[in-house]
């Protein structure tokens, strides 16, 4: 299961991912509130947004490639977040997680480069080939603010889960609480030191396909490992010309030429994927 933790912020600039950590708790106090995110995280980048005055719109479309999790851009002004709903719902609740941070960044000014000129996150970029710095800082983000310290020891105190004694069933379990992938959950377990590098890196040579069989035979973490592939969400485009319709507030010939847009889009949709 890779080089996740050698090439994590945490194990390259752990000065950097201070600040980070920071970051996230600032972020979590004024937008996340107490409870685990989990699927909040979609509401909580459109509050963000809202509350900022940012024009965002969130689309959801089933592509065709598991190596494609998200993808972030501005365009005249709106920033378009694209995740990818045939992917397992725990890796599309990381990778929204993710692209907040950039568009926390092009929001606060703090570094809008990235999603001016476009952000794309890949299963590398999660995994272990971050090509930037911005990216293992958005990996870092994400974990830490849909698996905050607090959170984390609060649930191994309620399960009895102990550090180096933590076990692949006991990272389902979290990651059953927290529906978070496996690499991110023991990644979060290393950063908050409650396990060791050594520990670590045991858990992260584990076979992915062991993982899997054993999320099967548990029962743990499967639920979020269910993609939504039926799901087509195309932002507010089809919400405000089904309302528009409904209130006759276009002419026909305008609701037909809308219709044929939305059309275009998914069509286009599907040639990318």
């Amino acid at each position: 299961m890779g080089n996740v933790f050698e090439e994590s912020l945490f194990s390259k600039w752990p000065k950097r991912f201070e600040k980070i950590d920071f970051q996230a708790k600032s972020f979590t106090a004024n937008y996340c509130g107490s409870s685990i995110i989990r699927e909040s995280i979609f509401g909580i980048v459109s509050n963000y947004a809202r509350k900022r005055e940012l024009s965002l719109e969130i689309l959801r479309y089933p592509f065709k490639d598991d190596e494609l999790w998200a993808f972030t851009f501005v365009k005249k002004g709106t920033v378009f977040l694209c995740v990818n709903s045939g992917l397992a719902i725990c890796k599309q609740i990381f990778a929204v997680a993710h692209e907040l941070y950039h568009i926390h960044c092009y929001a606060e000014d703090i570094d809008p480069d990235t999603i001016t000129c476009g952000s794309l996150l890949d299963s590398k970029t999660v995994d272990e080939l971050a090509v930037s710095k911005e990216d293992l800082e958005a990996n870092a983000f994400a974990g830490l603010i849909l698996m905050p310290d607090s959170m984390l020891d609060e649930q191994l105190k309620l399960f009895g889960i102990v550090g180096e004694r933590i076990s692949v069933d006991d990272v389902l379990t979290l990651m059953d609480l927290f529906a978070l992938p496996y690499k991110a959950v023991v990644l979060r377990l290393a950063e908050n030191h409650n396990i060791s590098p050594a520990k670590t890196k045991e858990l992260l040579m584990v076979d992915a396909d062991f993982v899997s069989e054993r999320i099967k035979l548990t029962g743990k973490a499967l639920g979020w490992q269910q993609a939504n592939s039926n799901l087509v969400y195309l932002g507010s485009l089809l919400d405000d010309m089904e309302h528009n319709s409904e209130n006759d507030l276009l002419t026909d010939s305008r609701v037909e030429s809308d219709k044929q847009y939305l059309g275009r889009i998914r069509k286009d949709f599907r040639k990318e994927s």
